[in-house]
């Protein structure tokens, strides 16, 4: 692996998000010259990269990011939870459309080898098992239906690609429900564990108050898995999009027990079961993944301590906007 990324000139959109910092160390790591493109100031972590602070959305900005470069791993993206999705989804549709067209454009004109594009389990429908094969046989959920089809258009878009030209090997990966450090904690944006962890940290009178009566069933997958996942894809370039999941039910019901396992179970539980929760499961297929060399090595005790000890770190800084497009958002 490290022999095939080694001082190669690499760039990685929406690298100062939850994957792409990790992804962005683990090239450093292995002697990748690469170049960061976000709109969002870089994290320490990754300061020897080269960083543009630039909007994807402008034709001229992604031609002058992909200029020679060998490798695209296109990480950019507008994260954040199922409600402001629903409340906000011209910000969410939008601006993701907009990358993507952008940057396959500008990647094929200035001849770029290889591309990566994130997809994302919002392409699916809610199902017990969702494997890759079966996206166009429906619809993506509700509570994900404009982010959803955005990314859709998005795989459509590569594949277009792949049929029309032969000189730039692109993949796909659909990551499962992701999670670390360097998350969006913001108050009514962020996901699931973010959402929770930042509940236990800011507790009042020892009582953690969850939506939902915790039978809901997700596949979380720790950043770090996530970002080996995507090498190994770039890599390996299959012929079609690849799951980046667990592969293992976890109810809310106990990813809020082992939360409250770090803190010693202090906490009192106090399930609101008047609001609704969004889809009952979403759980990935990954046999395809674990078949090119993918392996989960973090589980998900271990993944929640490293993110859980990084918020404690981080406490003072976890209301900050984590993301430029929220800045805007009751506008």
């Amino acid at each position: 692996m490290k022999k095939f990324y080694k001082n190669k000139k690499i760039l990685v959109t929406g690298g100062t998000g939850l994957i792409g910092i990790q992804l962005v160390d683990s090239l450093l790591k292995m002697g990748s010259k690469v170049t960061v493109a976000s709109i969002d100031k870089p994290p320490k972590i990754i300061k020897r990269a080269k960083f543009l602070k630039t909007d994807l959305r402008i034709f001229k900005n992604c031609l002058n990011a992909t200029k020679n470069i060998d490798m695209v791993f296109h990480l950019a993206g507008i994260k954040g939870s199922p409600n402001v999705a629903i409340r906000k989804p011209y910000m969410f549709m939008t601006p993701m459309l907009m990358f993507n067209t952008n940057i396959i454009e500008a990647a094929r004109l200035n001849n770029v080898k290889r591309f990566l594009y994130t997809s994302s389990i919002g392409v699916y429908k809610p199902d017990k098992i969702m494997k890759e094969n079966k996206v166009w046989e429906t619809f993506p959920s509700a509570n994900d239906w404009y982010a959803g089809w955005a990314k859709r258009i998005g795989e459509l878009q590569v594949n277009a690609y792949k049929r029309q030209y032969n000189n730039m090997k692109v993949s796909i990966v659909r990551p499962a429900n992701v999670y670390g450090p360097f998350d969006n904690f913001q108050d009514g944006s962020s996901m699931v564990i973010p959402s929770l962890i930042k509940k236990f940290l800011f507790a009042k009178d020892n009582k953690v108050e969850v939506l939902g009566d915790g039978s809901n069933i997700r596949d979380f997958i720790y950043s770090k898995d996530v970002a080996n996942g995507m090498l190994i894809v770039m890599k390996k370039n299959p012929q079609n999009p690849i799951n980046l999941g667990s592969g293992k039910k976890v109810t809310i019901k106990q990813l809020v027990n082992k939360i409250n396992s770090y803190f010693n179970n202090e906490y009192k539980i106090i399930w609101n079961t008047k609001v609704p929760s969004g889809d009952k499961i979403r759980l990935l297929d990954n046999k395809n993944s674990k078949k090119l060399g993918f392996k989960n090595n973090f589980g998900l005790l271990k993944g929640l301590k490293e993110t859980i000890d990084w918020a404690k770190e981080n406490i003072n800084k976890l209301n900050e906007i984590k993301y430029s497009a929220f800045k805007n958002e009751n506008k």
